[in-house]
């Protein structure tokens, strides 16, 4: 049963992996007020900006503290990219069932626009430079330009985490981040070059555009104490006809014997867009328990 499970999940992996209709253009509808806006009764929220060492990206952060006290140790804290989507998507009630465990404090890192996404900004900040010079070492689809991974880590690392913990009695050991198609890239890249997180969530990551080296790199790992959380929708297991780039089942395997704590879930049924609140969602009561 446990092969059955494993050889399902590597072709669902291979699938998503392969799959040119899994990464369509988002919903670019202009956001409403948010919970933030709204006010809640069980987090309290704080606002900040920043802006990128070439002043070409702007990011506002919006941090999400509970109004339960801290546990001994701290709070444990969840880190969010496409933060201005990922907090429309919070509401009341999700915060009050966190907030009946062990609420985490959310930092929800976006950009200073109204819309769900800055599409240019992120396709820059949350992905790795490629390693195939016939694929070109940073444009991405669409005329937009990628490889900004190490440079946004960088913030993300000297500015955000410091600014967003100030004052705050965080445990450390206990710092998760979370993101979705290129933000699932810019996790697995993270997990691959930070010790600064000892929780990822890596959710449909869009390797089938010139990143599958990152699982490659993951191979390399011979010693990582913090877990990665794989997580894949599965609807695209009805299309036909794809041939699979790389055969990930001997992968994992190896990866378990290399004792890494990585792991795989699977969202059946759920397309490539219907995994971000999946997959947002899961992560915020996991980080929470």
């Amino acid at each position: 049963m446990v092969g059955f499970y494993r050889k399902a999940v590597v072709i669902l992996l291979l699938m998503l992996v392969n799959s040119p209709s899994a990464f369509s253009r988002p919903d670019m509808t202009p956001l409403g007020p948010s919970i933030a806006d709204q006010g809640s009764s069980f987090y309290r929220f704080k606002t900040y900006k920043v802006e990128s060492a070439d002043t070409q990206r702007h990011y506002k952060i919006w941090v999400a503290v509970p109004n339960k006290p801290a546990p001994a140790q701290g709070y444990p804290i969840l880190y969010l990219l496409d933060g201005n989507s990922s907090l429309s998507r919070l509401n009341e009630s999700q915060l009050q069932g966190i907030s009946e465990k062990n609420p985490a404090v959310l930092v929800f890192v976006g950009y200073d626009t109204p819309l769900p996404f800055d599409l240019k900004a992120r396709s820059f900040d949350y992905t790795p430079i490629k390693r195939d010079a016939s694929e070109g070492s940073s444009m991405l689809g669409r005329g937009r330009i990628g490889g900004g991974s190490t440079i946004f880590r960088s913030l993300l690392e000297q500015k955000i985490i410091p600014q967003s913990e100030a004052a705050l009695p965080i445990n450390q050991a206990q710092r998760s981040l979370w993101g979705h198609s290129f933000g699932g890239l810019f996790v697995l890249d993270t997990y691959l070059h930070s010790t600064r997180f000892s929780h990822y969530f890596s959710a449909s990551p869009s390797l089938g555009q010139g990143f599958q080296f990152l699982v490659d790199d993951i191979q390399e790992q011979t010693k990582n104490p913090a877990t990665l959380k794989l997580m894949v929708g599965s609807s695209q297991q009805a299309r036909a006809g794809v041939a699979p780039a790389i055969d990930l089942l001997p992968r994992v395997a190896q990866w378990q014997k290399q004792g890494l704590g990585i792991s795989v879930v699977n969202y059946p049924g759920l397309s490539h867009g219907a995994m971000f609140g999946a997959s947002l969602q899961d992560t915020l009561k996991d980080v929470s328990q």
